[in-house]
């Protein structure tokens, strides 16, 4: 029984811990796990060298260490945002059961987004929660109505709900936190 018990809380610690990186468009720094619940992964300032991103037909890739999340996409155009207050979400929330790489479409002329232009300087913002707490990274773009995005790898791991787009709408973050919270209650509970 004990060592059902320690095996139960050594798997709830691994998922606990684990994290998401975004591969494109690419963040403004390297990943930093102990960043990550910060705004912009830790990264207050803008990237000096930012992405040309296009306004239609562009992509959003990442390497989630979870098997089930839940995510948001948000945008700013201030030229140095320094707060969750900068940002507007121009994605609904929505779920994914994918653990692996995943890309979705992501065209910004598709998005309730209002008033970008060609060469106009944004930041987008991904939320991203698996269960342990909401993580965030940051992405400094240059908008471009000729940038080409088709050298970018697209492909998802298997998944029962990827479609290569946005996924599953959900109604909030931190509905899977309830789950996590209880399981870590039971397996504590069992010692």
């Amino acid at each position: 029984m004990r060592f059902f018990t320690a095996f139960t809380l050594t798997a709830l610690f691994a998922v606990v811990s684990a994290h998401f990186q975004l591969q494109f468009p690419p963040p403004r720094g390297a990943f930093v796990e102990d960043q990550e619940p910060n705004f912009c992964d830790g990264y207050d300032s803008v990237a000096s060298n930012r992405t040309s991103f296009p306004l239609n037909n562009g992509i959003i890739s990442l390497n989630s260490e979870h098997p089930q999340w839940t995510a948001a996409v948000f945008i700013t155009n201030v030229s140095n945002p320094t707060s969750f207050d900068n940002f507007t979400q121009i994605t609904p929330f929505f779920q994914e059961n994918i653990e692996g790489s995943f890309c979705m479409a992501f065209d910004l002329s598709q998005t309730n987004a209002t008033g970008l232009t060609n060469g106009e300087n944004v930041t987008i913002q991904f939320l991203f929660d698996g269960g342990d707490g909401q993580l965030f990274q940051c992405a400094d773009l240059t908008l471009d109505t000729s940038a080409n995005v088709s050298s970018q790898s697209c492909t998802n791991a298997t998944s029962s709900s990827s479609s290569g787009a946005i996924g599953t709408p959900v109604p909030a973050v931190g509905s899977l936190l309830g789950l996590t919270a209880g399981l870590v209650g039971v397996a504590f509970a069992l010692l």
